[in-house]
């Protein structure tokens, strides 16, 4: 049986792929994945026909010999798997894995998930992973981008030598059968929710300075966040200032839910103000049912929403943009916030069909392993 393997630095962020895996086991493949065993996502993909298999990366760290001794266990893995096809996601496996790769002649797809403030701060740690991209990616048979800045980013910095070997997917698309379309419901309370990551440069800060300001002129609004916490990552919020934003009666925390569905279908509008994306799977889901969003201008998030249109864009890390955003939408009448999200919906389903990206998936596929697939 043919194998493909998915390399990741989380269960969480593997697990959004879980429509390619499926995808791949129904063409015949035996599907494997090697990522940390680090969270309830791995007890997910256990209900899949998907091997699994324990394999650490530390993403934080910048220490050469930790990610010398990452390379060689990427070695040691495909030695021992033997694949005929690798697909990489997140930085650390997008590198060292097509290293790896190349090393025993195997083919590699890279997923550039986003990259990242490497590309924007001038640090010693940012040119040399400037120098790691330019040279692992030199041996990556094909490589995805979520977003266009990402795209013109690695052209920009001379990190792809190769433009036949790139292509732009619609971030991991939505399965629009799994959001399907609800709308919004006629209420005099407006629910503003946050799905994600629970870290700053998520643009939380500022959201939580916006409503404060927002729920002193409307009382009657809600901000419900869902998501889990990061401690490993330097921007991670800690379990204590989300206790203390409940005591104070400013969020409805809700924890990392098992069916975001089951809570998004209720609310109003989607938030997500983060300072730079891949493509966000929180504001797709919310347009794919019938949702309103507010989002920034940021690389990623702008790509999603359509302003005055889908939702309202604020400006990246500012307030005062955001509250007027959120005033708006709050004032907005029913019917309007109606026809948005009907928006929402119709533009996931013109650009953002997770077809879209299993249909790239496999052409790439067919192409480097000299088969067609059925």
């Amino acid at each position: 049986m043919k194998k493909i393997i998915f390399i990741d630095n989380t269960a969480h962020h593997v697990y959004g792929q879980l429509h390619l895996m499926k995808y791949f086991l129904q063409l015949g493949y035996e599907v494997i994945v090697a990522i940390p065993m680090d969270s309830l996502f791995v007890d997910k993909l256990k209900h899949e026909d998907i091997k699994i298999l324990n394999f650490n990366v530390d993403s934080k760290s910048i220490n050469p010999l930790k990610d010398c001794v990452l390379f060689l266990r990427y070695l040691k893995l495909f030695y021992s798997v033997k694949p005929e096809l690798i697909c990489s996601f997140t930085i650390k496996p997008n590198l060292y894995g097509s290293l790896a790769a190349k090393f025993l002649g195997l083919p590699i797809v890279a997923n550039v998930t986003g990259l990242g403030y490497v590309f924007i701060r001038d640090s010693f740690v940012s040119k040399v992973a400037l120098k790691l991209y330019r040279f692992c990616f030199k041996f990556t048979d094909f490589i995805f981008c979520q977003n266009h800045d990402d795209l013109e980013a690695l052209i920009k910095h001379r990190i792809l030598s190769n433009k036949n070997k790139v292509g732009l997917l619609p971030g991991s698309g939505v399965n629009l059968k799994k959001f399907p379309y609800v709308g919004i419901h006629s209420s005099g309370n407006i629910q503003f929710m946050y799905s994600g990551r629970l870290l700053w440069d998520k643009g939380i800060r500022e959201l939580i300075s916006a409503f404060r300001i927002v729920r002193q002129k409307y009382p009657f609004t809600k901000l419900i966040f869902i998501g889990n916490y990061f401690p490993s990552n330097p921007a991670a919020i800690s379990p204590e200032i989300i206790q203390g934003w409940q005591k104070e009666g400013l969020i409805e925390y809700k924890g990392m839910v098992d069916n975001v569905f089951d809570v998004m279908k209720d609310i109003d509008c989607v938030i997500l103000p983060s300072y730079r994306e891949g493509m966000p799977r929180s504001l797709l889901e919310a347009s794919s049912i019938g949702k309103p969003i507010i989002t920034v201008d940021s690389v990623g998030c702008k790509d999603v929403v359509e302003d005055g249109i889908t939702g309202y864009m604020a400006k990246v890390a500012d307030v005062e943009t955001l509250v007027i955003a959120m005033s708006k939408f709050i004032e907005l009448p029913f019917d309007k916030k109606l026809e948005m999200g009907k928006n929402g919906r119709a533009k996931m389903e013109r650009e953002f069909d997770q077809q879209i990206v299993i249909d790239k998936y496999v052409q790439v596929v067919n192409n480097l392993l000299g088969r067609l697939v059925d």
